[in-house]
């Protein structure tokens, strides 16, 4: 069987197991936080103020009372996703995959009336095609060629989560798929940019068009992934076209929901960043630290970590989200980082500014050979002589971590930044029981709420 076709499938006909379920309402009650939180933001604004405006449409724009088409909806809500970088990320597809999956389903299954658990089902077959696609693609793909896979891949998440909600056969997912290869696109220089948050929202519209288009009878190449000139042999993927036939083969009878997971991110910044915030305040717990205590601070993580946090010095909120100098003396100086320490006073705080030189980020290969950004070690040099280390193995949010009151305390910080708590609550209660709901417009109506 072609490798297309088996994808469109396992899109199509997928029976996920009650735990990837789980898993896959973690994802979108998540992610609905992040979609409230980021709603407020300038980037989000610009979309909703020169797309969203001219939009006509039944979906909701969470956040807002404000509705748009199945695209331009999905756009608005992937950007609003990506606003913070405090959405989850996945370490086989190297994407963040739910800021892209949940904007689409969310719109697919709003003009289909669909239930809780068939956006759950679909978030989770785009789960699955990202992450075979990424263990084809990467780590050259992200690593070294600077696609940002959040988009470069997730653009063919979206398609297959819209696809399976939108009800197309086999043949025509083929054809969604091949229109999403040629939509796909993201690159790394933008990190720290604006542009990093539309490139879930451009993914999550592009995947829901290129479903929508296929529906319609639009076509595409049938080897649009695996041709000689295709996606995978344009992006240089890591292992040859062939070989997604071979990664490919287990879907349906592995779920790397369940063997890798989604990654929850607790705090609001760049995912590399979070084994060495982990590791500095536990130090900064255990030994009573105060920035006036340290002379130094040196991280050390593997080699992509460099390559990710690329703003020594940021001047913006967006780059301090790509800093380990600032969110090193931002964990130093406020604890645990927030929403609220990216603000950009808080970027010119003197006690921030006096930490920034004494940071230092390094790759130790020795790091490499585990799983990317999971491995860290922290030194902390303090002006009585003494010098106290940690070392992280992961980080905290990642899967079989998270606790629920952990989620729920995340959840509600983020959606009180568009709601009143009560509001808040309500859509917290929905999303706690979204498996049981008949139609997700109960969730996506409470969630377009604005206060008086």
């Amino acid at each position: 069987m072609k490798a297309a076709l088996q994808i469109a499938e396992f899109i199509m006909a997928a029976k996920p197991p009650a735990g990837a379920r789980q898993r896959a309402a973690t994802a979108l009650c998540d992610t609905i936080g992040v979609i409230l939180a980021g709603a407020p933001e300038a980037a989000a604004n610009i979309i909703r103020r020169t797309v969203v405006r001219e939009s006509r449409g039944s979906c909701r724009v969470l956040g807002t009372t404000e509705r748009a088409s199945a695209a331009d909806a999905a756009l608005a809500n992937g950007v609003a996703a990506h606003a913070h970088d405090y959405d989850d990320m996945c370490f086989v597809s190297m994407a963040h995959p739910s800021c892209a999956l949940i904007p689409s389903s969310l719109a697919a299954g709003e003009i289909t009336g669909a239930s809780g658990s068939a956006v759950l089902d679909a978030y989770i077959a785009g789960f699955e095609v990202e992450c075979r696609l990424g263990l084809v693609m990467n780590p050259r793909h992200y690593h070294e060629r600077g696609w940002h896979c959040t988009s470069s891949i997730g653009t063919l998440g979206a398609a297959a989560a819209a696809s399976r909600l939108l009800g197309l056969d086999a043949p025509s997912t083929v054809h969604a798929l091949g229109i999403a290869a040629s939509l796909a696109c993201g690159l790394k220089e933008n990190m720290g940019s604006m542009v990093k948050p539309l490139h879930a929202g451009v993914a999550a519209r592009n995947g829901m068009m290129a479903a929508r288009l296929a529906k319609e009878g639009f076509t595409a190449s049938e080897h649009s992934l695996d041709g000689p000139q295709g996606y995978l042999a344009a992006m240089d993927s890591q292992k040859p076209p062939s070989a997604l036939a071979e990664a490919t083969a287990d879907l349906g009878s592995r779920w790397e929901i369940l063997d890798t997971g989604v990654t929850v991110k607790l705090y609001p910044s760049c995912a590399a960043t979070h084994p060495p915030l982990d590791a500095l305040l536990g130090l900064k717990r255990r030994h009573n630290l105060t920035a006036d205590d340290i002379t130094a601070i040196d991280v050390e993580a593997d080699s992509m970590t460099p390559r990710l946090l690329i703003h020594p010095r940021p001047s913006t909120p967006l780059e301090a989200k790509f800093s380990m100098p600032f969110c090193a003396a931002a964990a130093t100086v406020f604890g645990h980082p927030t929403l609220e320490t990216f603000d950009i006073e808080k970027i010119g705080d003197p006690r921030i500014q006096k930490l920034l030189p004494l940071v230092t980020l390094q790759a130790n290969p020795e790091f490499d050979a585990a799983a990317h950004l999971s491995q860290a070690k922290v030194t902390v040099r303090l002006k009585d002589g003494r010098t106290v280390h940690e070392r992280a193995d992961g980080a905290r949010g990642y899967p079989g971590r998270l606790t629920d009151d952990e989620l729920n305390t995340k959840f509600l910080a983020c959606a009180e930044r568009s709601f009143t708590r009560t509001a808040a609550l309500q859509a917290l209660e929905v999303l706690r029981t979204i498996e049981t709901r008949t139609d997700i417009t109960d969730l996506t109506r409470l969630c377009s709420k604005v206060p008086e």
